[in-house]
């Protein structure tokens, strides 16, 4: 008897910060690795490779006489562990009594969004996938993927225990850039419902015509770096601007330089697949570094040091009062 004392005192315990901070991150991490992975399946063409579901053919979770089935098979029970992750995140969020609401919130949508993942998969076998269906599944990914980037922030502050307030002046062209960034996905999901990758060989239903959603996609994307460069270079001038909110700047930059350049690359050597999965797994990096970017312009966390006396007005800190100054 004594020895389940131990037992039931372990479940019975409120998870730590830390604890829900190192649950948040595994859900995030989970949450990006999916994207290659269902990128893996269209661009092998093993979309349908699985013509049954939830199993794959038959009683056969994963046929052994099909690569197709391997791999469409291998990517949904991956998918089905990402949403254990997730869902098991929140459920420790939702136990841990140091969480606040916005960060229960955001991990309860990382959650909900990789559980509708599962209907809406089947709904895109069902319609032969439909580049409308394939699409929708990639956006909601990247639903997933921005509220579980900010959640496993907030889980950081949490630890750190930082406090954000907003700032005003960046908050606009915060949420401008993220805007953005949001349209460029969208437009790179209809290049790829008009592209030449169906994800089965047997599928030639497109949406659009692909030379005029590339049109639109190189427009949005140019708009979305240059609003993203002002971003950075502000943040990164700002004297106040805390350390991780300009780690992630500059973390920023490479990223989308990179991406721009495989994304030329692509299109100028007629999409081969192994671009292509490179350009759409560093394309949800990029989100999910964005999205903690602007979050962090927007909302930066109380100074741990003050800014030169020569850029602020004269406080009662300068004065003798040992009370920190704030951005």
């Amino acid at each position: 008897m004594s020895s389940s004392v131990p037992i039931v005192g372990w479940l019975t315990r409120r998870p730590g910060p830390r604890t829900v901070r190192a649950a948040l991150v595994a859900s995030l991490i989970g949450l990006w690795i999916i994207v290659p992975s269902g990128a893996a399946v269209r661009l092998t063409a093993s979309g349908l490779g699985c013509p049954d579901w939830p199993l794959c053919e038959g009683n056969e979770i994963i046929p052994e006489n099909s690569m197709h089935a391997i791999i469409e098979g291998s990517n949904r029970i991956l998918s089905a562990l990402v949403v254990v992750v997730a869902v098991s995140a929140w459920l420790i969020a939702l136990r841990a009594s140091s969480t606040g609401r916005t960060l229960r919130v955001f991990a309860g949508i990382a959650a909900l969004s990789s559980i509708g993942q599962v209907p809406l998969g089947a709904v895109t076998v069902l319609l032969d996938l439909h580049p409308i269906a394939v699409g929708a599944h990639f956006l909601l990914s990247m639903v997933a993927l921005g509220a579980g980037t900010v959640a496993a922030l907030l889980a950081f502050d949490l630890v750190a225990q930082r406090r954000r307030s907003v700032n005003w002046a960046r908050a606009p062209l915060a949420a401008i850039a993220l805007l953005a960034g949001a349209v460029t996905l969208v437009t790179g999901m209809l290049v790829t419902a008009a592209g030449p990758h169906s994800g089965d060989r047997e599928v030639v239903e497109r949406f659009g015509d692909l030379a005029d959603a590339a049109y639109v996609h190189v427009r949005a994307a140019m708009a979305f770096v240059v609003l993203a460069a002002v971003l950075v270079a502000w943040v990164l001038r700002d004297t106040r601007s805390g350390t991780l909110t300009k780690g992630l700047a500059i973390a920023l930059v490479p990223a989308l330089v990179i991406q721009v350049g495989i994304g030329e690359y692509q299109w100028r050597n007629g999409l081969p697949e192994e671009v292509v999965g490179v350009h759409v797994s560093l394309g949800a990096l990029v989100w999910a570094i964005l999205v903690a970017a602007t979050v962090t312009a927007a909302l930066p966390s109380e100074a741990t040091e003050r800014a030169p006396a020569h850029e602020r007005a004269p406080t009662e800190a300068d004065r003798g009062s040992i009370e920190p100054s704030t951005v």
